[in-house]
């Protein structure tokens, strides 16, 4: 999508939204100094929004004028959140015309902004229960409720911590987008030639090799990428003229590739988004919940696995054997699974996912050195390394206060230079060092900044799939609080079950089953806790 942008909306893009508000803000914000909540989920969302009208463009000349005017219009409304904040919440129920207007025109772009990227189904679920929360004293009697004005039920969706600027986009700002740009460099660096690689040895000439080998693949980059679509794109690319090949049905190689892709969004360390929502809504590190998921994870690519076997030795179909050994691929390529070592055990060890995420960045832009065409320009390496350094340099200060012939102003003082901006300047002046004693042409240092700006595009628009349902999430959460369906739902349901927790549970995964046939992964998980929590 971005080549399909002129010369002006690709600097926009790189320049303005991407690298000095996505990237750069919420790494500063990860590592360096936390933002306030209007500026950590606003400007996200804001981004976000311009993005998508920016790349998932109109069909017509004429209509790419509205794009633009819809960016603007998000601009304003989102900054006038972001301004207003603190007044807007003091004023809470005494909201002014001018406050009104803008959640009317912040949701209904919203609503479009789904409609681009995930499509009607979902869109038309967000208009409904907007039209509930208008129009819900004429539903029956077991869903009705008192009903609001069109600007009332805008301005509490659009202004209140439950609507669109709630958990969602907290979830968003805070882990996924780091998470999806780690993968995104993962990526780059050259880390997927292993993932595929590694499988091809392993089982790629056994029964049903080449599909073995997309299960394998699949639950690999899944636990990097979090996301189906990206993972079936990735290793489907692959797979599924491999298959085909060795002789498996087209609609059966097709069918494959997705149900094993499935399984990334909760293979471990990095799963979808609903294991960030999971962790925010329970309140339960992301890191045992991560460890909890391992086992189901694992189950699953098993079943799949077995399925695949037992269906290519029914047809008799047989890979052919790759060049190498597996444990030849290991030793030659085991420093690409380094990025997730690192952040695995970052993650394990207490530190929050954020951090975890940009200290698994700078380790991909170190792998990346392996091989010549895989280098990516190493300054937010090096940035990193600082950071490295001050948290083992305040480790060590802490551990020194025991001994009491070292000085503990000296101690504090160590600490006070660690925490501020000293190690980024020390990563400035290594990437300095680095630089000089290096002596690159300009045509390797372009080179370098392509790779780090191609990974960072595309951790971007991969980031917008998710990002864009932040609207419509906004409307069903705000609507679902603002009109009592919640606790609506939760009797119906344990009506229904009789005060059985078993049946409540089936209940529950059945509503679950159902809105995952036409909504999102993400959104479908949101709805079904907010709903099911209450329980």
């Amino acid at each position: 999508m971005y080549q399909k942008l002129n010369r002006v909306e690709q600097i926009l893009f790189d320049a303005g939204a991407l690298l000095l508000l996505l990237l750069l803000f919420y790494v500063f914000s990860a590592v360096i100094m936390p933002m306030a909540t209007q500026y950590h989920r606003g400007i996200y969302t804001l981004v976000t929004y311009v993005l998508v009208f920016l790349l998932y463009r109109s069909k017509s000349k004429w209509m790419r004028i509205v794009d633009y005017l819809l960016m603007l219009a998000s601009m304003v409304c989102i900054g006038y959140w972001i301004m207003n904040f603190e007044v807007i919440n003091y004023r809470t129920g005494a909201e002014t015309d001018l406050d009104m207007a803008i959640a009317m025109v912040g949701v209904l772009i919203g609503i479009e902004l789904a409609r681009r990227v995930v499509g009607n189904v979902f869109v038309i679920l967000g208009i409904l229960m907007l039209l509930h929360g208008v129009y819900g004293y004429l539903a029956p009697d077991l869903i009705s409720h008192a009903g609001a004005t069109f600007p009332e039920l805008c301005t509490s969706i659009f202004y209140k911590s439950d609507g669109v600027f709630g958990i969602m986009a907290n979830v968003l700002a805070t882990y996924v987008l780091l998470f999806v740009l780690f993968g995104a460099f993962l990526e780059k660096c050259g880390a997927q030639r292993f993932f595929i690689d590694f499988p091809l040895a392993a089982v790629g000439h056994k029964t049903g090799g080449p599909a073995k080998v997309s299960v394998i693949a699949s639950g690999l980059f899944g636990s990097i990428s979090g996301s189906a679509i990206a993972n079936t794109v990735s290793t489907g690319a692959f797979t599924i003229p491999m298959m085909k090949k060795a002789g498996f049905k087209p609609h059966i190689a097709g069918g494959i590739e997705p149900a094993a892709s499935i399984g990334g969004m909760f293979m471990p360390p990095i799963m979808g988004a609903g294991g960030f929502i999971m962790a925010e809504l329970t309140g339960v590190p992301y890191s045992k919940i991560m460890l909890v998921a391992l086992f189901p994870a694992l189950m699953y690519f098993f079943s799949v696995f077995m399925m695949v076997h037992y269906y290519a030795k029914k047809e008799k179909i047989v890979g052919e054997r790759y060049p190498k050994t597996a444990w030849e691929i290991v030793r030659s390529e085991w420093i690409y699974t380094m990025p997730l070592v690192v952040i695995t055990a970052l993650m394990l060890s207490g530190f929050s996912p954020g951090y975890s995420a940009v200290i698994g960045l700078a380790t991909c832009v170190a792998v990346s050195f392996k091989e010549p065409h895989t280098r990516i320009d190493p300054t937010l390496a090096f940035i990193m390394g600082g950071f490295i350094l001050a948290l083992v340099m305040t480790f060590l200060a802490e551990s020194a206060e025991q001994y009491t012939f070292i000085s503990m102003e000296f101690l504090t003082q160590l600490k006070s230079w660690f925490s501020g901006w000293i190690p980024f300047i020390v990563g400035l002046a290594a990437t300095a060092v680095f630089w000089f004693y290096r002596k690159p042409d300009s045509g390797t240092v372009r080179k370098e900044l392509n790779m780090f700006l191609e990974a960072a595009r595309a951790g971007t628009e991969s980031s917008l799939k998710i990002g864009a349902t932040v609207g419509v999430i906004g409307i069903i959460i705000g609507v679902l609080t603002f009109s009592g369906l919640v606790l609506t739902f939760a009797d119906i349901v344990i009506e229904l079950a009789e005060g059985s927790l078993v049946l409540t549970i089936l209940l529950i995964a059945l509503a679950s089953l159902v809105l995952g046939m036409g909504v999102p992964v993400t959104a479908a998980y949101l709805i079904t806790a907010v709903v099911a929590v209450r329980h």
